[in-house]
């Protein structure tokens, strides 16, 4: 009977026998597939770089006909001579007066005109028809006779308009300042009396919002007469409300009347309610004066 030293050797010896033995055919199966997956990777690789060729290279053909296409059209385009446009005379001063040949049954007509003297020698065409004279006259050539020149008198008196423009510009700005006044004024109650300290008409009114009433908040008074702006704004109310005189009550911008609209309103019991009507509650209280 063996020893059992050498049955493990044998053992030992047998496993690696059947280890090797299992190894070499496991290789040998999976040889053939790793062949097969390494020539369809290289086969994958192949067909796409050729289809990336084959797309460029024909992004560079479409890119080449369109350049052609563009080429044969500018070539087709045709070539419009430009000629430069000779300046046009910015004002009538600025262009030159026609010069005319006077014929010589004119000439004959002005020689016999007692007229015609030293000064003739100055005298300028003027489209073909007249002379013009140093003295501002003009002669027709085939009558002879003179007709005086119709002057421009606005032209004289403003040249260039460089005067009327100034004074537009000015009356702009005064009644941009009359109109500014103005809602600044009208800012200041709902009840505005426009009047002059020197009118009787305007006391009666003031006479009766003033005193014959109490109103809150009070009528605010502007003395046309001691305004720096009065003029300017008796104008803007004629404009606005219709009114040029005073008295001119407003009541929220509207005019309700001079003075002896203010009196028929009081004698007729309705001044209260017009005022109230009108205002709203901008008026916090309308009332005769218990004095009274």
């Amino acid at each position: 009977m063996p020893s059992t030293r050498r049955v493990k050797v044998l053992a030992a010896a047998l496993a690696v026998a059947v280890c090797t033995i299992l190894y070499l055919s496991v290789r040998r199966l999976a040889l053939p597939r790793l062949e097969f997956n390494d020539s369809s990777s290289q086969d994958f690789y192949s067909r796409t770089v050729a289809a990336l060729d084959k797309k460029q290279a024909s992004d560079q053909e479409v890119a080449q006909k369109l350049h052609d296409i563009k080429d044969a059209a500018k070539a087709q385009e045709p070539v419009v001579p430009t000629t430069p446009r000779k300046p046009v005379a910015a004002t009538i001063e600025d262009a030159k007066p026609i010069e005319v040949e006077v014929s010589a049954h004119a000439e004959a007509q002005d020689s016999e005109n007692p007229t015609k003297g030293k000064g003739d020698d100055d005298a300028k065409s003027v489209a073909g028809r007249k002379t013009m004279l140093k003295g501002g006259e003009t002669k027709d050539l085939h009558s002879g006779k003179e007709a005086p020149i119709a002057v421009d008198r606005e032209k004289e008196k403003y040249p260039a308009g460089k005067k009327v423009e100034k004074e537009e510009k000015v009356e702009s700005a005064e009644d941009h300042e009359v109109e500014m006044e103005l809602n600044s004024i009208l800012k200041k109650g709902p009840i505005i009396i426009f009047s002059k300290s020197y009118c009787p008409f305007s006391a009666k009114a003031k006479r009766i919002l003033l005193e014959k009433y109490t109103i809150v908040p009070a009528p605010y008074v502007v003395e046309l007469d001691t305004h720096p702006l009065g003029p300017g704004l008796q104008a803007a109310l004629a404009k606005s409300t219709g009114r040029r005189t005073v008295p001119n009550v407003l009541v929220s911008g509207r005019s309700i009347g001079g003075g002896d609209d203010i009196e028929a309103l009081d004698a007729g019991g309705g001044l209260i309610e017009k005022v109230k009507g009108m205002a709203g509650k901008r008026i916090m209280e309308a009332k005769l004066t218990e004095a009274q």
